[in-house]
């Protein structure tokens, strides 16, 4: 009777260990099942790539039209889309599966030129060719997405910024300093900008340094007589000079223009320099002397001296005498 309960579990831990050994090949085949599926994925080349995103960083408003480029590389897979968005929302899609296969949407100031779009790249209408009424606004972040076809339906997407402005073509000009100050008077300067749009943001720098806001006053922005969207910006400054404005003899007052709110403008700057008066200048520059020193005036101390020598002259005379 032991012997056969010992065949029993014998025989019991036989089945066992061959059901498990059943269930680990069967893993086994399925993890090598999807690791080949895996191999065969990528080892065939379903692999895209974002070769380039052509957005301009900064485009002028009076453009016909902007031009939009996204280039790829599927690696041998099919296309199945490419999807245009500006700042999250889509307005352009390039499907080559459907008919028609370009299509765009609405989004406020983006209107797509559909008969020069494609796969490849998108057409933006400038407001001096747009004929929907609409205004156009192209500032903004543009992205690029592109999809292959399945089984992969792999995806990839590229974002850049525009900008939209037109920089001043010079230097701010910088009119009222004088060549030089005495220490205690006033200084009055005015800064203009040439014509930009957006209207540019003036700031006056003192020795290097921005001076304070509440020294400055804007002036009405004019308009330019070539071009009513740009327009110029000027600001005056009104201050009292004192000797600390003039480090080694020289105040140095600069004017600097820049474009708000758009990346990748450049600020110009005009700069120019005043002295401090002579008088001034030298008692800034000479150390401060101990003890007093009286300076008289040549006239004064000569008639000093000849009075001192007369009565000196008198007192002797008066002495021999007596």
């Amino acid at each position: 009777m032991k012997h056969s309960r010992r065949a029993s579990g014998s025989s019991a831990t036989s089945i066992a260990s061959d059901s498990c050994t059943r269930c680990e090949g069967m893993c086994l085949t399925k993890m090598r099942l999807a690791l080949l599926f895996l191999c065969s994925l990528f080892g065939s080349g379903a692999s895209i790539q974002l070769l380039r995103l052509d957005v301009p960083k900064m485009a002028d408003p009076r453009w016909e039209k902007v031009v939009l480029k996204c280039e790829y590389d599927l690696g041998g897979e099919d296309l199945y889309s490419v999807k245009w968005y500006k700042d999250g929302a889509e307005f352009f899609r390039f499907m080559p599966g459907s008919t028609p296969a370009g299509r765009n949407f609405s989004v406020d100031g983006v209107y797509v030129d559909l008969n020069r779009s494609d796969s490849k790249q998108v057409t933006l209408l400038g407001q001096a060719n747009n004929r929907r009424g609409g205004k156009v606004n192209l500032m903004g972040s543009y992205g690029c997405e592109v999809s292959s076809e399945g089984p992969s339906f792999l995806t990839i997407y590229g974002e850049a910024n525009m900008s939209v402005a037109i920089p001043p073509k010079e230097r701010p000009n910088l009119r009222g300093l004088r060549p030089s100050y005495e220490a205690g008077e006033t200084l009055q300067a005015e800064c203009s900008s040439a014509a930009s749009y957006p209207p540019a943001r003036l700031v006056f720098i003192l020795n290097g340094k921005e001076v304070n806001q509440m020294l400055t006053r804007e002036l009405p922005i004019s308009s330019s007589t070539e071009d009513t969207m740009m327009s110029s910006s000027r600001l005056s400054l009104t201050m009292r000079l004192e000797r600390q404005h003039f480090p080694g003899g020289t105040l140095t007052l600069g004017c600097q223009s820049t474009l708000p709110g758009i990346v990748g403008a450049r600020s110009l700057e005009r700069t120019e320099t005043a002295t401090l008066a002579a008088s001034n200048q030298r008692l800034a520059q000479e150390p401060p002397r101990s003890g007093c020193v009286v300076n008289l005036p040549s006239t004064l101390l000569a008639t000093v001296c000849c009075f001192l020598l007369r009565s000196f002259n008198y007192g002797i005379l008066t002495f021999s005498y007596v």
